[in-house]
């Protein structure tokens, strides 16, 4: 079932297969399968027996058009001597890029009964498919049936992300408004969309309005996208400020060769725009690709790419279900013929037969030891991401050197020597987390009945005990299986397996909070451990975080931070992620860069009487060290953070979204991976709940525990303000207390 949707825009695109995959490695870095679906109309107008090239408007068609502007008024009969409509021509003519030279006229209000004459006309003249879209008898009920038939096929239990470029922004729009509530939508994503422009307004079937079923909606535009004439859609359709619009540079501007801001791939290859669909459809960032993410935004510029395509090694253990299926294809052929070298040698002869003869001295093919380098271009390599199951492909890398991360973390803070050796496994703890909540039914957390309470924050009055899927969002749930739980199997196990969790509900299901919420929750803790004759809750872990106005507040000293700081004066632990900030995307003049930003320490992170964590390399702390985008200090007031770092990339948790069946059985993936510090907070809970039920005296001494933590920490050699104090161990804790 469909969870990511597509709908493109005008144009002969060519089939609708190859038109899918280009658009799956630009957004995702690898095919997406029946994960994302195309909701492909282009034969409908171009059928393939009569495909052609679009063609190019010159620069004396052009002139040619612009000095035939009061032939086209009186065909759509308004007079030539109207200024407004002659404005209102010369302005659609540039739009649309019919007209290259001059300055852009401005657009007089005309009133609807000379604008839409005037638009129709050129419409008909210049922009064909949409004029057939909006007038052609039809054409628009068929290009609507296709997209409605796409979305019926989705999986109304999945979050819904459609993605709709150009022209496919006002099916999708026109769709979404007669279908309302019926149709939920997690996330739209429109991209140079026209649907600001007033001309193509008047021809829409539907209301200025957002449809009834969009939870969000984002807008992108390139400032020099022609056909996105009015970047912002919000204040023609959301006057309360509902649509997020974002002016972003498309990876076709920023080259002259193949220079086309209207780019669809280069609008899906941005950051911005990625980060929003895999925070919509829950996908890990970090998660697995076939074609690096910066080779994938190479996909929008037609030239040659240096890569380095990295193949499997006979005998490499499959570490995804992508793989597993890999090497089952290849079973048979690999007897008696397992020399890497020589599958080198057979995919560089692909490589070139796919490149041909011509142009094997531009793409430079080499062969390495574990790698074909060499230069191609995007059709070249979207034919070898096609075909990596026969070419033996595990990954197409950028020319520069990239990294796996394929083992377990708990070994990383040496948790797991510590449950064996000393049995620490979190008996009698008691831990709260404070996020979206929980899914309590995972069989994760029935092994040892982890889950005690859930509570809900987020509404009005005193929290309310929910007993039901509290997790809609499921950071929440992921969070807790890295604190404590274990897989039936005994395959997958929190930090502190036997720990138990009372789970505060204080950010909503899209993963945003506020204050109060935050601060009632701690108010319930606070209430809870004073009337008990010790400590009912031993700590807490709060993987959220944000900025704070230092105009406002000491840092350190907002409102959440009084409060926790409270917390850990009556003697409760509190372990806080210390934020994901850690680059910032900067312009130079190769394009867009990622640069690591210091003081980027979120909020509560900065507190003092927390301890803030960061991320590190999951796989090889010491040798890849910390996570590019963990935050790093120091504080605005010049104190290290964070405390100390832990695994953060590419953690496996609970998934939220596993389907439940009869009798308690559980389908679908019960564990995915996610990243971030959110990811490396709950690794410390959870080593400290292990630690406090083997080493009972330091319950309700966080300073002395805090204290203990850091001296006892692996220096990983790093700048301080980068590493802290580096990587806790468990197994040293517990010698030295």
């Amino acid at each position: 079932m469909p969870q990511i949707l597509y709908i493109h825009g005008i144009g002969n695109h060519g089939p609708a297969e190859p038109l899918k995959r280009e658009w799956d490695l630009a957004l995702f870095g690898r095919e997406m399968g029946e994960r994302a679906a195309m909701a492909y109309w282009a034969d409908i107008l171009h059928p393939p027996a009569k495909a052609k090239a679009p063609k190019r408007v010159g620069k004396r068609q052009a002139e040619s058009a612009d000095l035939n502007i009061d032939a086209l008024l009186r065909e759509a009969g308004v007079s030539p001597k109207n200024a407004g409509a002659q404005h209102l021509a010369r302005s659609m003519l540039r739009a649309y890029g019919v007209a290259a030279t001059g300055p852009r006229a401005k657009v007089l209000p005309l009133p609807a009964f000379l604008r839409k004459p005037v638009a129709r006309a050129f419409l008909a003249a210049f922009v064909k498919d949409t004029a057939a879209y909006f007038f052609r008898k039809g054409v628009r009920e068929q290009v609507q049936a296709r997209l409605r038939a796409a979305l019926a096929a989705a999986d109304p239990n999945e979050p819904l992300t459609l993605i709709a470029h150009s022209q496919g922004t006002i099916a999708a729009l026109e769709v979404l408004a007669e279908l309302g509530a019926r149709q939920r939508v997690e996330q739209l994503v429109t991209l140079g969309s026209p649907l600001g422009i007033r001309e193509v307004q008047d021809f829409l079937s539907c209301e200025l309005r957002v449809p009834a079923g969009v939870a969000r909606w984002h807008n992108f535009a390139d400032p020099l996208d022609p056909v996105a004439l009015d970047k912002g859609l919000r204040a023609d359709f959301d006057p309360g400020n509902f649509i997020v619009d974002d002016v972003i540079v498309n990876a076709r501007t920023r080259t002259l060769q193949g220079f086309n801001p209207h780019s669809s791939v280069g609008y899906l290859s941005h950051p911005k725009v990625r980060a929003v669909v895999y925070d919509a459809a829950r996908i890990d960032r970090f998660g697995r690709f076939l074609i690096a993410r910066d080779v994938a935004a190479s996909l929008a510029v037609e030239a040659r790419h240096p890569v380095l395509i990295e193949l499997l090694e006979p005998g490499y253990r499959a570490i995804d279900e992508d793989l597993d299926a890999m090497r089952a294809h290849e079973a048979s052929a690999e007897q008696g013929n397992a020399c890497l070298a020589d599958r080198i040698e057979r995919a560089a002869q692909a490589i070139e037969q796919l490149v041909g003869k011509a142009n094997l001295k531009e793409a430079r093919i080499d062969r390495l030891r574990r790698f074909v380098a060499a230069r191609l271009t995007p059709s070249e390599l979207a034919q070898v991401a096609h075909r990596h199951r026969d070419l033996r492909v595990y990954a197409v890398w950028r020319s520069s050197p990239k990294r796996k991360l394929i083992r377990r973390s708990a070994s990383v803070i040496h948790v797991d020597a510590a449950r064996a050796s000393y049995g620490a496994q979190g008996e009698r703890i008691r831990w709260a987390v404070l996020d979206t909540g929980v899914r309590t039914d995972h069989p994760h957390f029935q092994t040892h009945d982890s889950i005690e309470e859930v509570w809900d924050c987020t509404q009005p009055g005193a929290p309310k005990r929910l007993k039901t899927d509290a997790d809609r969002d499921g950071h929440g749930t992921h969070v807790c299986g890295i604190v404590a739980g274990a897989d039936p199997k005994g395959q997958q196990l929190g930090m502190a397996p036997r720990a138990k969790l009372v789970v505060y509900k204080v950010l909503d299901d899209s993963g945003m909070g506020e204050d109060a919420w935050i601060i009632k929750a701690l108010d319930h803790i606070a209430a809870r451990n004073e009337s008990a004759s010790e400590l009912a809750i031993h700590g807490l872990d709060l993987s959220l975080g944000g900025p704070y106005d230092s105009t406002v507040y000491g840092c350190g000293y907002t409102p959440i931070c009084v409060e926790l700081r409270r917390q850990w004066r009556a003697g409760v632990l509190v372990c806080v992620a210390s934020g994901n900030e850690g680059q910032v995307e900067v312009a130079t003049p190769q394009g867009a860069m990622e640069l690591n930003s210091p003081m980027s320490i979120g909020d509560p992170a900065n507190l003092e009487d927390c301890i803030a964590v960061g991320s590190v390399n999951a796989d090889k702390p010491l040798l890849h060290g910390i996570s590019a985008f963990s935050s790093r200090g120091p504080t605005s007031d010049g104190r290290v953070k964070p405390d100390v770092v832990a695994p953060g990339e590419r953690i496996t948790s609970c998934n939220s979204r596993y389907k439940s069946g009869a009798g308690g059985s559980a389908s679908g993936e019960l564990y995915r991976a996610d990243s971030g510090t959110s990811m490396a907070a709950p690794h410390v809970s959870g080593m400290l709940a292990a630690f406090l039920s083997v080493r009972r005296e330091y319950v309700g001494r966080p300073d002395e525990v805090k204290k203990l933590l850091l001296e006892t920490a692996t220096d990983l050699g790093r700048d301080k303000y980068h590493q802290g104090h580096g990587v806790p161990n468990l197994m040293q804790m517990l010698l030295r207390a």
